[in-house]
């Protein structure tokens, strides 16, 4: 194995699982909160998927700019994670294949 595709590997899963704990962390900041500001707040929170809670988080003041700013960077780091993965995933799928097939050549 090269350390390229171990790095790879690392960066994409550890900005996957950090973005995706960061926006759970995000969305159970903010929409339990939405609903006790009533239905006409909390309903466009729980639909509007990311939309929603950092519009809520956004304008109900500095109480909520922590989950704002954890659902912006968990979007930021799932959308590092797939470009990685989009990016440099058939790269290294076709490396591993061309290595697999040549050991089988030499078997």
């Amino acid at each position: 194995m090269d350390w390229g595709f171990m790095a790879f590997a690392v960066a994409s899963t550890l900005s996957l699982a950090a973005g995706g704990l960061l926006l759970l962390i995000g969305y159970i900041g903010t929409v339990p909160a939405a609903f006790s500001f009533g239905w006409k707040t909390g309903l466009p929170v729980l639909l509007l998927p990311v939309i929603g809670p950092v519009w809520f988080a956004l304008n109900h003041g500095p109480e909520f700019r922590r989950s704002a700013i954890q659902l912006i960077a968990g979007v930021a780091l799932l959308a590092v994670a797939t470009g990685l993965i989009l990016g440099l995933g058939p790269h290294f799928a076709e490396k591993i294949i061309a290595e697999m097939i040549e050991a089988e050549k030499t078997r």
